[in-house]
């Protein structure tokens, strides 16, 4: 788990770094914890984050207008807002933020916040692209419709891009839900969602693309498929 705190109070910031870092450990393993001082620290870093808690009011800007920009870009992220202004409130959930808590920020609606993302997540698993070393996207795993390996690279396919990964086919393979995706070949890991017709040994996706069927996994494919569809 990759979390943030954008916070221009670093005594503030630390105490609640300690405070969610207690109840986060019961639910996910966290991988980092990152605080930033300011609006223009954090944008200047260029990373994105799974869960963020961030101040409505910043030194150098506007907590609810950074928010809009996270979304914008990482439209997966979990965002929770901690303020001492109630008037922030009514901007901070235009942001679709999960939580709006007042300063100073008890354990108890701590916990409520974390517990309510944790139920999030697991109904809408969110999935790190991993696209560099410093850089990742963070989306709901129905917003992808394959992954490709290709040319030595793994590619995966969203809406309107592709955002090259440096995990694994394998990597995704065991983390992606097992009765959404299917690995259709040794190329191609797909998205049941995304299907639109299937001829013979061929898928025709949402997007009009189309991705092949090996022949040895043909008929496994038809079985997982047609559960699935029975399914929904």
């Amino acid at each position: 788990m990759k979390i943030a705190i954008i916070e221009d109070n670093l005594e503030e910031a630390v105490l609640l770094k300690e405070q969610a870092v207690a109840i986060i450990e019961k639910y996910f393993r966290i991988d980092t914890f990152d605080i930033y001082r300011s609006y223009s620290q954090y944008t200047e870093s260029n990373l994105n984050y799974e869960l963020y808690f961030i101040d409505c009011v910043l030194a150098d800007g506007n907590g609810t207008q950074l928010a809009k920009e996270i979304r914008a870009v990482n439209p997966g992220a979990c965002i929770i807002f901690t303020t001492a202004y109630m008037e922030y409130a009514a901007a901070g959930y235009e942001s679709d933020a999960l939580r709006y808590l007042m300063k100073p920020v008890s354990n108890e609606s701590l916990e409520e916040a974390i517990s309510a993302f944790a139920a999030k997540r697991k109904q809408s698993r969110v999935i790190e692209l991993t696209g560099t070393a410093r850089y990742s996207d963070f989306i709901p795993e129905t917003d992808i419709y394959y992954i490709e390996y290709v040319d030595r690279k793994v590619l995966v396919r969203l809406d309107d891009r592709f955002v090259e990964s440096r995990k694994t086919m394998k990597e995704f393979e065991k983390e992606l839900s097992e009765d959404l995706f299917f690995r259709t070949s040794r190329s191609f890991l797909v998205s049941f969602l995304h299907i639109t017709k299937k001829t013979d040994n061929t898928l025709i996706m949402r997007n009009g693309e189309y991705v092949k069927i090996s022949k040895r996994n043909l008929f496994s494919f038809n079985q997982a498929y047609i559960k699935y569809l029975k399914r929904g």
